[in-house]
């Protein structure tokens, strides 16, 4: 039996055993009286995998935010599913060369009652900007050179170049009080937005409950409460919804869509992932080696890999964005993979084989990398499958450590902008993240990154960034292997399909 055929028979008897427990062990969805029926409660329940993130010091600055940021906190614009810029606190917005111009809407209000203006727009960019604050904003934002009050509602952001691509990252970035901000870390503490939620109680590790902002601006959401439980456990997550303790399950691998669409009253949806799984290296020999890069980018069957874990819920990555994303070209097509090749780069590479090395992958990451692996092997490279914490992963002190190369496989680079220039300044820029484990990246593709965000036309962009990674494929040093879907596990009774942002915006979600 193949890999792929072994993979999809496991995955077969998790779904049986997945169901069995459902039949036996969890509780099963019971019918509803008119009395529990979501349309005569005003309380939108969700479960999810892991405490609603930066609870720990509530910081909304911190980038991966899902909830409760999308609830508290507005942005200046919005992102609709066909990736195009929509005002929101913005009454309007122009970019010109360096300078982004911002028009904001009048009348808004903070939950203190302070009114928003652009003074608070720029305390927040600052304090994004601070060296002392961590936040992966930092990189979208790093080319601001002025930030210019004109007055209450109007405000210039400055660059260093021209900057056309800047709207895309600010259209992620929850707006703050300049007030609040200048009073210190209250900030972290006691949630001051703009938005349609505020913050009722947090019990820590267990729920954040947030309840209606009576006076908010805009189109109000159609729960008056809304209640984000921690669960970690996936089938404990599924027993919440499939008893009713919850609305929306989130984060639900495929192995369980079976255990959810069998029960009445309740569906699976989806929606492409903001997250790209890809693989590179600690860049010691043998992976000093370029042709041994290109071998491996030949050996692996993308398709395969992401159709015998994730079934229709993966896609393929042929680019390090998704589809539909700013600046997106087909430049890893999957005709790519080719056996034959890759064995012939590996005996000109000069290495001898089988040649046995280490591929690091975090443990949400097991089942893809052992699929690599066996992918490997078919080219001679022995694959050792080490799970690393996520904690020590990235440590770049781990490749000083090696006195030899190895492989380096991870599902993250959150990208809700859908900006290709996140994943080109990260990877091939002289920036790129890569350097800290021996990469050097090519002079060539940075200046054509530096290039791409100072074109005004979109369609120009698209062109850069196809020969940027031209460029890359040919030098390897990264293979972007494929692109998650987001699955939750939902209610009947809610209308709601998400949109592709990768949060659950609940100003959509309706009540049937």
């Amino acid at each position: 039996m193949n890999v792929f055929a072994r993979n999809k028979a496991i995955a077969a008897l998790m779904i049986l055993s997945l169901a069995a427990a459902a039949c036996s062990n969890e509780p099963v969805a019971k019918p509803q009286t008119s009395a529990e029926t979501p349309a005569k409660k005003d309380t939108l329940v969700i479960a999810q995998s892991t405490e609603t993130r930066d609870l720990t010091d509530i910081d909304p600055l911190q980038k991966d935010i899902t909830l409760p940021r999308s609830m508290v906190f507005d942005t200046l614009f919005e992102r609709k599913a066909d990736g195009k810029l929509v005002p929101s606190l913005a009454e309007s917005f122009e970019v010109n060369g360096n300078t982004v111009h911002i028009q904001l809407k009048k009348n808004i209000s903070f939950h203190s009652g302070d009114p928003l203006t652009a003074d608070s727009v720029k305390a927040t960019l600052e304090k994004i900007l601070d060296k002392n604050v961590t936040t992966s904003y930092k990189s979208g934002f790093s080319g601001i050179d002025q930030i210019k009050v004109l007055n209450d509602l109007a405000i210039d952001i400055v660059s260093k170049q021209p900057n056309y691509v800047l709207p895309n990252f600010l259209a992620e970035m929850p707006v703050l009080s300049a007030k609040q901000l200048a009073a210190g870390d209250e900030y972290k503490t006691k949630l001051n937005g703009t938005g349609p939620y505020v913050l009722e109680d947090w019990k820590r590790g267990e729920l954040v409950s947030l309840k209606l902002n009576d006076k908010y601006w805009g189109e109000k959401p159609a729960f008056a409460k809304v209640v984000v439980k921690n669960v970690a456990d996936e089938s404990t997550r599924i027993a919440e919804l499939l008893s009713g303790k919850a609305d929306i399950a989130s984060d639900i691998s495929p192995a369980s869509l079976e255990r959810i669409k069998g029960q009445k009253g309740f569906q699976a949806v989806s929606e492409p992932g903001v997250r790209v799984t890809w693989l590179s290296y600690h860049f010691k020999a043998p992976f000093d080696n370029k042709k041994v890069r290109q071998a491996i980018y030949k050996a692996i069957d993308r398709k395969g890999l992401a159709q015998n874990l994730y079934g229709d819920f993966a896609s393929p990555a042929t680019a390090p964005v998704i589809k539909g994303g700013a600046g997106y070209v087909e430049a890893y097509p999957l005709t790519d993979f080719n056996l034959d090749e890759a064995k012939k780069l590996i005996a000109e590479s000069g290495i001898q084989t089988p040649v046995t090395i280490d591929l690091d992958a975090r443990k949400v990451d097991l089942d893809i990398a052992q699929i690599v692996q066996a992918q490997l092997k078919k080219i001679g490279i022995e694959a050792k499958i080490n799970t690393i914490d996520a904690g020590a992963f990235f440590d770049p002190k781990r490749f000083e450590e090696r006195k030899s190369g190895s492989i380096m496989l991870s599902t993250s680079f959150d990208n809700p902008e859908k900006e290709t220039y996140r994943l080109l300044g990260t990877a091939y820029s002289a920036e790129s993240f890569y350097k800290r484990y021996g990469y050097q990246p090519l002079p060539e593709a940075d200046a054509l990154v530096k290039q791409y965000i100072a074109e005004p036309k979109a369609e120009n962009r698209t062109e850069l960034a196809k020969n940027v990674l031209q460029m890359s494929k040919e030098d390897a040093s990264v293979l972007w292997l494929m692109h998650p879907s987001n699955i939750y596990g939902i209610s009947d009774a809610l209308d709601w399909k998400p949109d592709g942002t990768g949060r659950v915006e609940i100003r959509q979600i309706k009540v049937k």
